[in-house]
């Protein structure tokens, strides 16, 4: 069976563990939908190919065929972690199926049908390299309609209706096809069965009737309700069968409506009773209520039937060459539909309304009852009865033979009695004793009824004759007497917490939050034991080696008489708390954990742990919960569940099992996008991916496969050999952007225990590296500078030589020019206004008066920003501080400054230089930069000036902007910095742009 269809256990998808949903026969149950990538919402077809990989075929929508609006056909496989859409051939878009199947071929490849109400489209499918290769049977018309497909074995047969007449087709491998005979039929015909034997043929359809053909097509037999034994009524419905089912030799259908099979005798072209019966649960429902039927065969000859009827489906397995019959199993499903599976011993995949249920059954020697209960303690009450308690659910009966439990109630007064917290329960010639919450109490076996007796919480109780020894919380050691029915203390200490009590010899020993208490004919006291008094766990007495004493950290001590002194004999690995030990008839030591069942020989100090992949119901045991059977059998409780084996029989179940690759995505630079590989063919040859440097995006889904056992597994992958990481429960692994470099990925299954197992998935991953990041490029570039670097430097020297005599030259002549027009403003256009102003002052014409001061003003502007006069009078510093005050008080933006002073520090042509990289930045914040506020920062340090410029305005693209052509204000920044031998650094983002100045004193 292939492990991908194991993995439900660990991923995502519903598990239903209610005990209505879950027979006990059955260790999983799981439902997928369209969340788990279902997109076949009404499955047709359900079948396994030659790997082992499920597929499914069928409508999109789960509400099945419509006959108004298009059909959406579906081809979908399942790797047990993901569903994977095929895309099928393009259907015109008059053609609506009614109806898409799958029929495999005895050479793994399938029969791919898509049938509407007038015509089909007929396919041959290969799942390894998902090729379609369409094929027609006659002349492709509405006339010409496929009324049965059959595939037997390596034969298939077609019943064909061409214009009214039905032949019998044989279909061979090459497609190739040929008429056998003419079938009796009606114009409009359905067959539901075609069985070819050696000598005949078995036909079923819906008018005709069942009718057996020679191999020439002469009608053999035609066959009446009496030929099944049953009384002919009058206008009955023709015979008609249904749901076939081959085993051991014969053929067995279900006739019409009836709930018996019938098994075909073709030697004798007889009927007679099958032994397939329907189940007892579905008989006994109301005859009135819809029953939905069906058979199925696996791979290895073994056969189930299922019924499903008021929400209830029934599922019996028959196994092949095996006098076991198989159990029923009964689930809370009521939309059954199409079943399919490799081998019913361990599972079964079946379809409902838009859902695909999975059963996976219990395979090991170890039955399983009360699932879902917290076992306390057992005893055995009559023969194979025994009598189980649970943590919150009361007492249970169960019969390990007959494989039954019931609920064994309890009365207090005629009403039922709830009863918790067991930790003990004893059977002696009066009854059973047994405590609850408040105390201890006695129950008639006969009639339920129960005697209470208050007195405190029990933690432990052991049975001693006459009398019950128990211990509690911070309380005296007490003893209950069954005659007279009192309490009283038998310890001094009066402050001991039990965890368990037993006696040994003469002695009673507890294990107490204080230490290993002892306690014999009034003496008490503590034992000298190498374990923190809070880590001392269980109690157990075993004839070959006395006193056994668990910790919570797994270590088992061993007392071999009542004053020995404790000695280690084991230790768990994995240091798990352990609740019980038990010997078997080989000498062999089995210690009950939270972490499974451990199996140790103490000769050869080896171990085998036992785990739910093993068969158990729960990895993890309670206290108080282990009863030892005659004949090596052991009942041993859980968190969940009561578990029965027989200790000589309890194997480790084989996992094997591979991994391997089932979906690969990559960026392919020939496609210019991304590409998946999702051919069984093409995964199968991949062994290395290569990863263009442009897009190093790699996506790989993996799965579990050829595993001889479904265990509970979780899986981890690992680049070149380093860290492993755990694998997403869809089994993907994705890189978004793998760094350049050569890796070895390595993929493996892991179990429960976190051991690897299986054969691991491997694959080389190369990354490449862009072309100007190698080595070669580099040696390229290095040989090219060589070459040319000399001349181009000479080139650049000269250059650069003449650019800056060019741009000093320019910029002094640019500075002397603004000098004079500034001067020429101020001693004419200035004066004049002045005069102006004068006049419209002494007419009082107050508006014309507005108008010429505000035009001094700005004269005087122009003036100051031509040449600042305040740089030549106050110095840098004050000019600075005056150009913010005026650009603050002309503009929106809030200016505000830093300045250290920096007077004194640099020439006059200097600091104009300065002034003016300045003003340019700050004139663009007010041009261009649309901000709120802006910020000057100066700072003087030792040998060297910094000059930060900021705002928070919409910002640029730098590159952008020093690449234009049309950028002089960036290139003026670029020239006067230069003049002063500084640095200048511009960061621009949406947010805002920030100006950096370094300049050396």
């Amino acid at each position: 069976m292939n492990s991908c269809l194991y993995l439900w256990l660990f991923s995502a998808t519903i598990t239903l563990f209610a005990q209505n949903s879950l027979d006990r026969t059955a260790s999983a149950f799981k439902i997928f939908d369209e969340r788990d990538g279902l997109e076949v919402g009404d499955i047709h077809s359900l079948a396994y190919d030659q790997e082992g990989w499920l597929w499914l075929s069928g409508l999109e929508s789960e509400l099945g065929v419509s006959l108004f609006m298009n059909n959406v056909p579906k081809l979908q496989w399942f790797d047990g972690l993901n569903f994977h859409t095929v895309n099928i051939p393009t259907i015109p878009t008059d053609f609506s199926p009614i109806n898409v199947s799958l029929h495999k071929r005895s050479d793994g490849q399938f029969y791919f049908i898509m049938s509407s109400l007038e015509s089909q489209r007929l396919y041959l499918f290969n799942p390894n390299t998902f090729q379609f290769r369409e094929f027609f049977l006659g002349q492709h018309s509405d006339q010409n309609k496929i009324t049965g497909f059959f595939v037997q074995g390596e034969k298939a047969f077609v019943a064909n209706n061409r214009g009214g007449v039905t032949y019998l087709v044989r279909l061979e491998d090459d497609l190739s096809y040929s008429d056998l005979f003419e079938l009796q039929s009606e114009t409009e015909s359905y067959f539901r069965q075609v069985i070819f034997f050696d000598d005949h043929f078995l036909t079923s359809e819906a008018r005709a009737g069942v009718i057996a053909y020679s191999l020439k097509g002469d009608v053999l037999k035609k066959f009446n309700y009496e030929d099944f034994g049953l009384r002919s009524i009058k206008n009955q419905e023709v015979p008609t069968l249904y749901t076939p089912l081959f085993f051991e030799g014969y053929y067995h259908f279900v006739l019409n409506n009836e709930t018996s099979m019938y098994k075909y005798n073709s030697k004798t072209m007889s009927w007679a009773r099958s032994s397939f019966e329907s189940s007892d649960r579905v008989n006994s429902l109301n005859a009135s209520l819809p029953l939905r039927k069906g058979t199925l065969n696996d791979d290895f000859g073994n056969a189930a039937r299922f019924e499903s009827r008021d929400g209830v489906l029934t599922i019996k397995r028959f196994f092949f060459n095996s006098t076991f019959e198989g159990e029923s199993a009964h689930f809370a499903v009521d939309d059954a539909q199409i079943m399919v599976s490799k081998n019913l011993r361990k599972e079964l995949f079946f379809s409902g309304s838009g859902k695909l249920y999975y059963v996976m059954f219990n395979n090991n020697n170890v039955e399983t009852f009360l699932g879902d209960h917290s076992i306390r303690s057992i005893v055995n009450l009559k023969k194979n009865n025994y009598l189980v308690t649970t943590e919150n659910s009361g007492f249970f009966l169960i019969d390990i033979d007959k494989k039954t439990e019931e609920p064994f109630p309890l009365y207090l007064n005629n009403k039922p009695f709830p009863i918790s917290e067991i930790r003990g329960v004893f059977i002696d010639k009066h009854g059973i004793w047994t405590n609850y919450n408040e105390g201890i109490l006695f129950i008639d076996p006969e009639t339920h009824k129960v005697e209470r007796f208050r007195h405190f919480p029990i933690r432990a109780m052991v049975n001693d004759g006459d009398r019950l020894v128990y211990g509690s919380v911070k309380y005296p050691l007490i003893e209950f007497d069954k005659v007279s029915k009192r309490n009283q203390p038998l310890s001094k200490n009066d402050s001991l917490t039990m965890v368990d009590l037993i006696r040994f010899g003469e002695t009673f020993f507890a294990t107490t939050e204080s230490g290993l208490f002892t306690f014999k004919q009034g003496k008490e006291g503590f034992v000298d034991i190498q374990v923190e008094s809070n880590k001392l766990m269980m109690l157990d007495v075993l004839e070959d080696y006395g006193l056994m004493v668990t910790t919570t950290d797994g270590r088992v001590f061993r007392l071999r008489h009542e004053n020995s002194k404790p000695e280690l004999i084991f230790t768990d690995p994995l240091k798990s708390p352990i609740v019980s030990v038990f010997q078997d008839a080989q000498s062999n030591l089995w210690f009950a954990t939270f972490s499974g069942l451990i199996k140790y020989n103490p000769q050869t100090k080896s171990l085998i742990r036992y785990m739910e992949d093993d068969g158990f119901s729960n990895n993890e045991f309670n206290r108080f919960s282990t009863y030892q059977v005659n004949e090596g059998g052991v009942l041993l409780g859980s968190v969940r569940g009561l578990n029965y084996f027989e200790t000589d029989k309890l194997r480790k179940l084989e996992r094997g099992g591979k991994v391997v690759l089932t979906g690969l995505t990559y960026f392919s630079t020939k496609e210019s996008t991304n590409i998946s590989v999702v051919s069984f063919n093409d995964l199968a040859q991949v062994n290395e991916v290569y990863l263009p440097a442009e897009n190093k995006y790699l996506k790989i889904q993996v799965a579990p496969k050829n595993l001889l056992h479904q265990p509970t597994l979780d899986m981890e992958y690992s680049l070149n050999n380093g860290e492993w990481l755990g694998i997403k429960e869809s089994g993907e692994i994705q890189f978004n952007n793998l760094a350049a470099g050569k890796y070895h990925l390595k993929v493996r299954m892991v179990d429960s225990e976190g051991a690897p197992f299986g054969e691991a998935f491997e694959m080389n991953i190369y990354a490449k590296e862009f072309f100007y990041r190698t080595i070669w490029f580099a040696l390229i570039c290095v040989l090219f500078v060589i070459a040319v670097s000399y001349y181009f430097i000479r080139q650049a020297n000269k250059e650069k030589a003449l650019e800056q005599h060019y741009s000093r030259s320019l910029l002094k002549v640019q500075e002397e020019e603004r000098i004079r027009i500034s001067r020429d403003l101020h001693d004419s256009v200035g004066q004049q206004l002045i005069l102006l102003k004068n006049q419209a002052n002494a007419t009082q014409n107050q508006a014309l008066v507005k108008n010429v001061s505000d035009t001094l003003e700005e004269v005087r502007s122009i003036t100051r920003n031509l040449h600042p006069v305040v740089l030549s009078r106050l110095g840098l510093t004050a000019a600075l501080e005056e150009m913010i005050r005026q650009l603050d008080e002309n503009s929106d933006i809030f200016f505000s400054t830093d300045l250290e002073n920096i007077d004194d520090i640099f020439a006059d042509d200097e600091e104009l230089n300065l002034y003016r990289i300045i003003q340019e930045a700050l004139n663009n914040i007010v041009k261009h930069a649309n901000a709120a506020s802006a910020k000057l920062t100066i700072e003087r340090l030792k040998h060297k000036v910094l000059i930060n410029i900021q705002d928070n305005g919409r910002g640029f693209i730098v590159e952008q902007e020093q690449q234009s052509g049309t950028s002089l204000g960036l290139k003026t920044l670029n020239e006067r910095i230069a003049m002063l031998n500084g640095k200048l650094s511009i960061v621009s983002k949406g947010t805002g742009t920030i100006i950096s100045l370094v300049i050396p004193k």
